[in-house]
């Protein structure tokens, strides 16, 4: 991965490569935690965020989400690169902004965000990059 977008609007926010620098959505490359917005009549706003802590997602960082115009079915969570605890502090801003959320690892976050997105469910995500685990 080698350039940044900072903003980037589109139909199509495929999630096609992750590591532990970045995103590749839709063709594009995101450096850093990722924000894909729900769709709105020009589409999905993709934006690279600046998260209080770059290893995982704060309750804070999920402000961003508060005045969607359109609220999305589920939020999806990417925390990083492995589920340490049961993040509470989450669960309880997701209710509070009044939004399901699903907290998932990054890779699997980012699995759920291209399947959901295929069955046209209406989602929004928020995620830190991580290392792609490998199976030996």
């Amino acid at each position: 991965m080698s350039a940044m977008t900072q903003n980037h609007k589109t139909n199509t926010p495929i999630i096609t490569d992750y590591d532990q620098n970045g995103f590749i959505i839709d063709h594009v490359e995101f450096r850093g935690a990722v924000a894909i917005l729900g769709a709105d009549a020009v589409g999905y706003a993709i934006t690279d965020i600046k998260v209080a802590n770059e290893a995982t997602i704060s309750a804070d960082d999920l402000n961003i989400f508060s005045n969607l115009g359109e609220d999305p079915h589920l939020l999806i969570i990417g925390i990083g690169a492995t589920m340490s605890h049961p993040f509470m502090d989450l669960r309880k801003k997701c209710q509070q902004i009044g939004l399901k959320g699903e907290i998932l690892p990054t890779g699997a976050a980012c699995r759920t965000w291209n399947l959901l997105l295929s069955e046209g469910r209406k989602v929004a995500m928020i995620a830190v990059p991580a290392s792609k685990k490998i199976v030996e």
